[in-house]
């Protein structure tokens, strides 16, 4: 099995492609991922070097973005001709660099191996300013491997950590396949339930309750221990972390990794 998660990326920075395994590195849905813009998962150090991966000869400007300016303002077409053959070396890419991630690492980054190369990427059809459609612009395919191979210990671990999404206000949108097997429910029971506060224990709400505030304020909750209600009857404890996850420089969404305790 692949240790690591594959990535397209095309020429303005966007991200074209992900595949599932992305959750299990970074914490973020597919979903959550694709079409967005690459530099937001970022580190603010290492958008300079990701996105002079996107540009055949390394080099997309010779200045750092302006202000008010995104970072793919800064990426430009170029016509096929100018660029060297598909199979040229020039186009492989192996670098570092560091990607948000909702585990549970103290950093709230992953610092990630990326090998692959530049390739066109058919089929935009984007229209030119005259009124004829685009040349094929380059993407980057790459494989994403974490520096660091887990442990033993944090495998066995991550197989019962289950994530769930929500909204600004916690109401359930989105369970992995592991929530659903822990709790019992399906998505739709779960989110068609209102707020989650509804599957936590009555002695538990308030103290969920400051930890949510701390959340909205903080963008971080913090390692919570609480009860959740299975369908089953039972009460489960879980050790919880929240994380506010924005988007266009405002908060989103919410992502909880949980982990059974009993």
């Amino acid at each position: 099995a692949l240790n690591g998660f594959v990535l397209v990326v095309t020429a303005e920075g966007y991200v074209f492609y992900s595949s599932p395994t992305v959750q299990d590195y970074l914490g973020f849905h597919q979903s959550d991922v694709v079409h967005q813009s690459v530099f937001e998962l970022i580190h603010t150090d290492d958008r300079a070097l990701f996105r002079r991966q996107l540009h055949f000869a390394l080099n997309p400007n010779q200045f750092d973005a302006e202000p008010g300016t995104t970072e793919s303002d800064n990426i430009v077409s170029y016509d096929p001709q100018h660029i060297p053959p598909e199979n040229s070396s020039f186009l492989e890419r192996s670098f570092v660099c560091r990607f948000r991630c909702l585990l549970d690492n103290s950093s709230g980054f992953l610092a990630l191996n990326f090998n692959g190369r530049l390739k066109y990427l058919h089929g935009q059809n984007k229209m030119s300013d005259d009124g004829t459609i685009d040349h094929p612009q380059l993407a980057l395919f790459v494989v994403a491997t974490p520096i660091q191979t887990p442990s033993i210990l944090e495998i066995r671990t991550k197989t019962l950590i289950f994530q769930t999404k929500h909204k600004l206000d916690f109401t359930p949108t989105n369970v992995d396949t592991r929530g659903k097997v822990v709790l019992g429910y399906t998505e739709l029971e779960l989110c068609m339930r209102g707020s989650g506060y509804q599957f936590i224990h009555a002695a538990d709400m308030m103290y969920c309750a400051d930890n949510h505030v701390r959340m909205i304020k903080t963008g971080e909750s913090g390692l919570t221990v609480f009860r959740l209600l299975a369908k089953n009857g039972v009460w489960i404890w879980v050790q919880a972390n929240a994380r506010l996850i924005y988007k266009g420089g405002r908060p989103d969404f919410i992502m909880v990794r949980q982990r059974p305790l009993s």
